[in-house]
C-alpha cells in the first residue's frame, strides 16, 4: 500500500474505489487504503469478508473474498454524501454465493473517511442475517 494515490478528494477517492471494484482491480483497490485503516465490516462469522481487518494483508483478504466468493448480480450506488474527510455511500446489491448457489440482496451503508487520497476508515453495514443464510452450508 505504498503506491501514491491518483486522486485526493474524498468523493474522488470513493468514486475511484468503486470504479476499481467494478473492474475487479484488486491491486488498485488495495492501493487506495492507508496502512493503518480502521477497517470493519459488521456481520456474521459465517460470512468470510466480515470482521475487523488490519494492514494490507487483512484488507487484501477482504478484497479477495468479495471477489472470489460471490458473483455480483447487481450493485447500485444510490447516493454519496461527503462532509470534509467523511463520506457515506448508500446503495443496494444482489450477490450470488458461489459455493451455495444462494442469492442474497439488500441495502448497504458504508462510511469511508479519506485523508490525503487514502482511505483511513472503512466501515460497511449490510444485512448480515441474509448474508449468513446465503453462506450457510
Amino acid at each position: 500500500m505504498t503506491e501514491a494515490p491518483t486522486v485526493t478528494s474524498t468523493k474522488d477517492t470513493i468514486t475511484e474505489f468503486f470504479t476499481r471494484f467494478g473492474a475487479g482491480d484488486r491491486d488498485g483497490m488495495l492501493a487506495l487504503f492507508a496502512e493503518d485503516t480502521d477497517f470493519l465490516v459488521a456481520g456474521s462469522a459465517t460470512v468470510p469478508w466480515t470482521g475487523r481487518r488490519e494492514g494490507a494483508v487483512g484488507i487484501r483478504a477482504f478484497i479477495d473474498s468479495v471477489c472470489d466468493d460471490v458473483e455480483t448480480k447487481r450493485f447500485d450506488i444510490d447516493t454519496i454524501v461527503v462532509d470534509g474527510d467523511d463520506g457515506v455511500v448508500l446503495g443496494s446489491f444482489a450477490h450470488l454465493v458461489l459455493r451455495t448457489g444462494r442469492i442474497f440482496t439488500g441495502p448497504f451503508a458504508l462510511h469511508i473517511a479519506v485523508r490525503d487520497g487514502r482511505i483511513r476508515v472503512y466501515h460497511m453495514f449490510e444485512d448480515s442475517h441474509a448474508a449468513s443464510i446465503a453462506f450457510a452450508e
